[in-house]
């Protein structure tokens, strides 16, 4: 489970000044916000057999945010990270269909 995140929770947006697409939130308290993530890193802890999510990310369009207030907010880069996890769990399943199909 993905904290309750949904595919209708974000987008995929080309970036015009990059090769990389952006992420534009669809809902909730940071709706209309894009960020593009950077680096992704999966850390496990073998002792408690669960795994973390880093990653970086930069904010495209902060919507009606300062960036500064968005950077500084634990709350939202949570948000990010279930969004990513969303995103790569999704992936995951396509793939694993796909290989199921073949």
């Amino acid at each position: 489970m993905y904290n309750s995140i949904l595919e209708s929770d974000y987008g995929i947006v080309e970036n015009p000044d990059s090769d990389f697409y952006g992420v534009k939130l669809k809902s909730g308290k940071w709706k209309d916000i894009i960020v593009v993530y950077g680096k992704v890193s999966i850390k496990e802890c073998t002792e408690t057999g669960y795994a973390t999510l880093g990653f970086s990310y930069q904010i495209q369009d902060s919507a009606r945010f300062q960036p500064d207030e968005l950077e500084g907010n634990e709350d939202f880069k949570n948000h990010l990270g279930d969004i990513l996890s969303h995103i790569i769990g999704s992936k995951e399943e396509e793939l694993q269909n796909e290989r199921a199909a073949d």
